[in-house]
C-alpha cells in the first residue's frame, strides 16, 4: 500500500502484515489485562510473553517499509534498514518477495511479499478485467508478484519506472554499480529487545 509523503517520497507498507499486527497487540493486550486482573502469583511472569510477541508484531509486521525517493531505494526491514542509491541498482525481481540486486548482494524487501495463489488469482482477474493496468515489465519475465494489484508489483513497478526515467534522461551514470556503496544500518536496539524477551519467554513458561 503506497503513500505520498511531504517531499514527495513513494512510501509502501504492507496492509496485510499492518492488520496481523493490531490483531497481535490486541490479542496480547486482553491476555494482559486478564493476568493483572485475576492473578497475583507467578503466573505474572506470563507478561513476559506478550511483550515478546508484540514486539516482534511491531518489528516484523508494523515497522518494515519501502521509500523510493531521488536519491534512492531506502529499505526498512526486520533487522536492518538498507540505503541503495539508484547508481547501485542492477535489477529488480518479485519472485518470492520485491528484490533489489546490487552487485554481489540482494535484499528482500519485508513489505513487499509476492503474492500467494488466492490474491494472484484476484489480481489477475483484476487486470484482465480492466481494473488496473499492466506491469511494464516484459511478459517474457514478468511474474505473479509483478501484477500491479499485488503489494510486491505495486513497489516494483514504481523502482522500475523511477530507475528507467533517470537511466533515459542521462541523471544516471552507467557503469558504476560496482563502485557505488550501499549502506545498511542493523538494529541493534531492536535485536537486543527481542533475544531479551525471548529468553525471558523461555524462563517464564518454565517458571510459571
Amino acid at each position: 500500500m503506497p503513500y505520498a509523503s511531504a517531499d514527495e517520497r513513494e512510501v509502501f507498507v504492507s496492509r496485510f502484515n499492518r492488520v496481523v499486527a493490531v490483531l497481535i497487540w490486541a490479542a496480547t493486550a486482553a491476555i494482559a489485562v486478564t493476568l493483572v486482573l485475576s492473578v497475583d502469583d507467578l503466573r505474572l511472569l506470563y507478561l513476559v510473553p506478550c511483550l515478546f510477541f508484540a514486539l516482534v508484531a511491531w518489528s516484523a509486521l508494523w515497522r518494515p517499509l519501502l521509500v523510493v525517493a531521488t536519491e534512492g531505494v531506502t529499505v526498512r526491514n526486520v533487522l536492518s534498514t538498507i540505503e541503495i542509491p539508484w547508481a547501485a541498482l542492477i535489477n529488480v525481481d518479485t519472485k518470492y518477495a520485491l528484490t533489489l540486486y546490487t552487485p554481489g548482494r540482494k535484499f528482500s524487501v519485508w513489505s513487499a511479499p509476492a503474492p500467494g495463489t488466492a490474491r494472484t488469482l484476484r489480481a489477475t482477474r483484476n487486470e484482465t478485467r480492466g481494473r488496473v493496468g499492466k506491469p511494464s515489465v516484459a511478459d517474457t519475465v514478468r511474474r505473479p508478484g509483478d501484477l500491479l494489484s499485488t503489494e510486491s508489483g505495486q513497489a516494483a513497478e514504481v523502482i522500475r519506472r523511477r530507475w528507467s526515467d533517470l537511466r533515459d534522461s542521462g541523471r544516471l551514470d552507467a557503469g558504476v554499480a560496482d563502485q557505488t556503496p550501499v549502506t545498511v544500518h542493523w538494529h541493534w536496539a531492536e535485536l537486543a529487545g527481542m533475544v531479551l524477551l525471548a529468553a525471558g519467554t523461555v524462563a517464564a513458561l518454565l517458571l510459571a
